[in-house]
């Protein structure tokens, strides 16, 4: 078995993932952000120990870490959310604090793995995993390998410009996937309509406009809101655009989407599927392959499982 650990910047997942994608022993700790990387790394090395105790065997141990990574090194090269990550050996420390070799890996990508070895993307060698929250995070699989390039950051797809005339932006750019897909835009959509005067049941539903999430637009849309079909409508032309553009360039034949907002179900999945059909009319696309994800919270610690476990059989 291989134990995987999912870092987040307020909880850090850990268990043991078999043959089959089952987890054992899992635990999580509070991840504390603002302790200093030692004492993090230290306080992570200890859970997975403890996690390891029940274990018959393990052989190495994969990592996935919110921020880019150097993974032939197994360097996080920083991570905006935890203090004091900066071209930090996270590999090489934790190997030697837990006694096994560790595996580093980003954990959108980790996700990603997750998702196409052992969730909705299994049976599929191209893949595009996108993850829909606060930001948009991504993961690539071609010819079943899990794609890094040549600066090892993997793909951004939340960082493509898919509205030229949009100002906003990630990552140096405007106009971004992110940007204009991103939870706090889908909120900002609807918050526009209501301001200028726009009948919608999002006033009863959420008294409290400040507390409106996607949620509440699913529900609305649900039960024929124009104003929340309209967003769901706006927001899925524009994830058609970044899909279509990476189906375009390599050639994937399954999108997962995962993530909170996707949880939403239909309201977003099915005029997804309508505008990105509209844009591959003469492609063999099938848009009944963008599906949500199936691991749900377990990706991230599932695909660094795996990652281990790639990166221990490429090296026999």
């Amino acid at each position: 078995m291989f134990l995987g650990i999912d870092l987040g910047g307020t909880t850090c997942s850990l268990g043991l993932l078999d043959d089959a994608g089952t987890i054992h022993g899992a635990c999580e700790i509070e991840t504390r952000q603002h302790d200093a990387p030692d004492v993090l790394l230290s306080r992570l090395a200890e859970a997975a120990k403890s996690v390891l105790e029940g274990a018959d065997s393990a052989l190495s141990v994969g990592i996935g870490v919110p921020g880019p990574v150097k993974h032939a090194e197994g360097v996080c090269v920083y991570a905006p959310n935890l203090s004091g990550w900066k071209n930090l050996p996270v590999g090489a420390i934790l190997s030697q604090k837990i006694g096994l070799p560790t595996h580093v890996l980003n954990d959108a990508n980790a996700a990603a793995l997750g998702e196409a070895r052992f969730g909705a993307g299994r049976g599929s060698r191209d893949v595009l995993v996108l993850t829909l929250g606060t930001g948009i995070g991504s993961g690539l699989i071609l010819d079943g390998q899990l794609r890094l390039g040549a600066s090892e950051r993997g793909a951004e797809i939340g960082h493509i410009t898919v509205d030229i005339n949009d100002k906003r932006g990630s990552a140096g750019n405007v106009g971004t996937l992110e940007s204009v897909c991103g939870r706090d835009a889908i909120v900002w959509r609807a918050l526009r309509a209501l301001t200028w005067g726009r009948d919608s049941l999002l006033h009863s539903m959420c008294p409290d406009l400040s507390a409106m999430t996607p949620r509440h637009l699913a529900l609305a849309a649900e039960q024929g809101d124009h104003v929340a079909k309209q967003v769901w409508m706006e927001t899925a032309s524009y994830l058609a655009v970044g899909i279509v553009n990476v189906v375009l360039t390599a050639d994937v034949s399954r999108v997962v989407i995962a993530g909170g907002v996707a949880q939403v179900g239909e309201p977003l999945f099915g005029p997804l599927r309508h505008a990105v059909a509209a844009r591959t009319s003469r492609l063999t696309f099938d848009v009944s392959q963008i599906v949500p994800a199936q691991l749900g919270p377990n990706a991230g610690l599932i695909g660094a499982a795996q990652w281990a476990r790639e990166r221990t059989d490429n090296a026999v």
